[in-house]
């Protein structure tokens, strides 16, 4: 997997506006994530990438999952969070540079939301790309939000290691919110 700090130093994923209206003043996937990082660094907290939609059903999910007043809290603690817009229906609502960014964090096609877990230095940490051993061959799928039990059990793994400070009573706050809200 390629660095994306490697693909920001290039220059890559520089393009103008933010691809939600025609104007100058918006920014763009990498200019969000160099700020994002920055930020990180300085509180001593990692960055959670996030690839959205506005018409993915699943993506609203982890958005109100992410917002609702239990569960932010935990996340402000522990992450500096980045939303970009990939794959809308109408190309000028893209985050522009989100489709470099994205093939530059996972290299086959991947499904939406798709969250990334980066240390304030840009390093990928772990993805919502979940291994699957069995079979004889290994595989690998997006969980997306983490609406069932497998999901879940990958996505706790994603905060054990993208947030090592993460206590116990935090953790089971997240789980249990999960467990009620299976999707809803």
């Amino acid at each position: 997997m390629r660095s994306i700090r490697a693909l920001l130093l290039l220059g890559l994923l520089g393009s103008p506006g933010l691809g939600q209206t025609g104007s100058r003043n918006v920014q763009t996937a990498s200019q969000m994530l160099t700020h994002a990082e920055a930020t990180a660094k300085r509180q001593h907290k990692n960055v959670m990438l996030v690839f959205t939609a506005s018409w993915c059903g699943p993506c609203h999910l982890l958005q109100n999952f992410l917002a609702d007043p239990a569960i932010r809290p935990i996340f402000d603690r522990h992450f500096v969070k980045v939303t970009v817009f990939h794959a809308e229906h109408v190309r000028r609502r893209d985050t522009p540079g989100a489709d470099q960014m994205l093939d530059s964090l996972q290299d086959t096609d991947t499904s939406i939301p798709f969250i990334a877990m980066l240390g304030g230095n840009g390093k990928l940490i772990v993805d919502s790309v979940r291994p699957v051993y069995g079979r004889g061959r290994d595989i690998e799928y997006n969980i997306g939000f983490p609406y069932d039990p497998n999901s879940q059990v990958w996505f706790l793994e994603m905060l054990r290691r993208g947030a090592p400070s993460l206590t116990s009573s935090e953790t089971q706050t997240i789980r249990k919110w999960l467990f009620q809200h299976k999707g809803n």
